[in-house]
């Protein structure tokens, strides 16, 4: 998969763009505040209907517009003629989605026409950050090996708020047990989903990890939202969620379950956030965001598309050379914003610049 046209309009300091993409290296260069986060920021809201700046739609939209527009040709496959036009239109209240000039209705459904995983300087925040961070990592690559990962996790949604009702109203405490069941039966599935992610990275992590961390070892260990010692058949997990019952209705909410899962990173058998410096950290959250990208490679959607922001932010000059060494032998469509040029040897590579939102090529 890749971005053949980008078009989009009233992003930020951006009034309205087009750009032709190469299927390869994709390079924005300008100075700062220029345009060229609001460009990767503009794809992440395509693929995934949000920013990864900020959940606030209004700060995305330029001053004096209503809505913000973000529409592409993509091509399933380098070397196909199937392509598809895909578009988002989206303010504070309302989003219109549009796929080969159709309606319609869900964002998972665009997301599944362009899979993107973003790298930026905040991405150390994968490792040092809440566990939310993490298993949104995890059921990003869920969502797209698994068909019917998003639906079962809808359901669990749905289960875990009526079951917290429960726990918080003693007037509908006398369902507490009939969510308590649904929630149980959900609970091995998607225990079961995460696991066989976490399989399916931890040799591509070790791959990448050759080239990125020499000489340390990183291992990958799911954390399930339950007690490490406790057995997850249907029997042990109600009888769980019985003797927790008391201090849950204290508490007014579920306090075990998939909703409270994370993942352990670990680098030669250490937590990485307690032994990593600041610069490990970074590279080592660019091996797992390089990881995710790679996971999907043999899905239906193909390749992931590559966004790299602000590619000297926290690497030095050696390290950013490791990883564009890393970069040029991957097959995969790579857009990255620079306030230099970037020179990547043996790649041929599109070089776009921007100044106050205005793009040119060179």
């Amino acid at each position: 998969m890749w971005i053949k046209n980008i078009t989009l309009q009233s992003c930020r300091s951006i009034q309205s763009a087009s750009l032709n993409l190469t299927p390869d290296f994709n390079i924005i260069v300008g100075p700062n505040a220029s345009g060229k986060t609001s460009l990767l920021e503009a794809l992440n809201i395509l693929s995934k209907g949000r920013s990864f700046r900020t959940s606030h739609i209004d700060e995305v939209i330029s001053e004096g517009s209503s809505t913000i527009l973000v529409s592409a040709s993509t091509v399933f496959g380098k070397d196909s003629n199937t392509t598809s036009q895909i578009g988002i239109e989206k303010n504070r209240h309302k989003t219109k989605i549009r796929i080969n000039k159709q309606d319609v209705y869900t964002q998972a459904e665009l997301s599944s026409y362009l899979p993107i995983t973003v790298i930026h300087p905040n991405s150390i925040d994968l490792i040092t950050g809440s566990p939310a961070v993490r298993r949104s990592f995890l059921d990003w690559i869920a969502f797209y090996i698994f068909p019917d990962f998003l639906s079962k996790w809808k359901k669990y949604q749905h289960i875990l708020r009526q079951r917290n009702i429960c726990l918080k109203s003693p007037k509908h405490a006398y369902s507490l047990e009939k969510w308590t069941i649904e929630l149980v039966q959900l609970q091995p599935e998607l225990i079961q989903y995460r696991q066989q992610v976490l399989q399916l990275l931890q040799p591509i992590v070790d791959e990448i990890s050759k080239s990125l961390l020499k000489n340390i070892k990183i291992d990958l260990e799911l954390k399930t939202g339950f007690p490490k010692d406790l057995e997850l058949d249907t029997e042990s997990l109600l009888s769980y969620y019985k003797d927790k019952q008391n201090y849950e209705m204290k508490v007014k909410r579920t306090t075990a379950g998939s909703h409270r899962a994370d993942f352990n990173i670990l680098m030669n058998s250490s937590p990485a956030v307690e032994s990593a410096s600041r610069g490990q950290l970074k590279l080592l959250a660019i091996c797992l965001l390089l990881s995710q990208s790679n996971s999907i490679s043999k899905t239906d959607t193909g390749e992931g598309i590559l966004l790299i922001d602000d590619l000297a932010a926290e690497l030095d000059s050696e390290n950013r050379e490791i990883l564009l060494n890393y970069l040029s032998m991957i097959n995969k469509q790579i857009i990255i914003t620079s306030t230099n040029n970037i020179n990547i040897s043996g790649i041929t590579s599109k070089v776009f610049h921007v100044k106050h939102g205005v793009f040119t090529t060179e």
